[in-house]
């Protein structure tokens, strides 16, 4: 998996945390073994969220504090949020909790969305989208972005 220390999505990011691109990840995900862990709050994977064909774990940041025991430590984890912030400090969590091969998704699933990758809108997604121009993920939703 191509990782970097510098994200090209986003600009917040924490020293330490390695950024993968959506394509990557997505390659990960399918042919090296890497899991998707959503960080989002319930709300959020209403509107948007990833499909069959893509293995991830939802683990709300706010039970990931409870919870991260349960994640297992001998796959790359890729953590994903909407635009990439919470999933910065959800990695950085992690990784101070013994997780050595953890990423974040450079971008969220925003970025994910935009580079054409496989998601599930709500039906009525389209018309949110377009309320709040178009942008894919904007806090116009209702999700939070």
């Amino acid at each position: 998996m191509k990782a970097s220390e510098t994200p090209k999505q986003q600009t917040f990011t924490l020293q330490g945390i390695r950024h993968v691109e959506p394509m990557s990840a997505a390659d990960a995900v399918a042919n090296e073994n890497a899991l998707l862990v959503d960080v989002r709050e319930d709300e959020e994977l209403e509107v948007i969220h990833f499909d069959d064909t893509v293995e991830f774990v939802h683990m709300p940041m706010m039970a990931l504090v409870d919870k991260f025991k349960e994640l297992p430590k001998d796959r790359p984890l890729i953590i994903v949020c909407n635009d990439g912030v919470r999933s910065v400090k959800a990695a950085n969590l992690l990784k101070y909790q013994g997780f050595e091969n953890v990423f974040n998704l450079d971008g969220g699933i925003v970025q994910w969305f935009r580079d054409g990758l496989s998601l599930v809108l709500r039906e009525d997604y389209k018309k949110y989208d377009e309320e709040c121009g178009g942008s894919s993920g904007c806090a116009g939703c209702g999700a939070g972005c």
